[in-house]
């Protein structure tokens, strides 16, 4: 069995929990605005919620030379 790789990016948050505080909710909140399409930068992969983190402050300081990352 090959071991796991970790690659660390900060761009990236991976999951409702870690999304959780950076919108400023709880675990079940930040799962209900994810669910209802409110987070914009957020995109459910595999399952898993993903935050764009350069996409979701772009939202709020009106910068939009940030893309949202185009999936390979």
């Amino acid at each position: 069995m090959e071991p796991r790789v970790q690659i660390e990016n900060p761009e990236f948050i991976w999951g409702a929990a870690a999304i959780a505080p950076i919108i400023g909710r709880t675990e079940k909140g930040a799962f209900h605005a994810l669910e209802s399409g409110r987070v914009p930068g957020a995109k459910k992969v595999a399952g898993r919620w993903g935050l764009h983190l350069p996409t979701f402050t772009s939202h709020f300081t009106g910068d939009d030379t940030r893309r949202q990352p185009v999936a390979a």
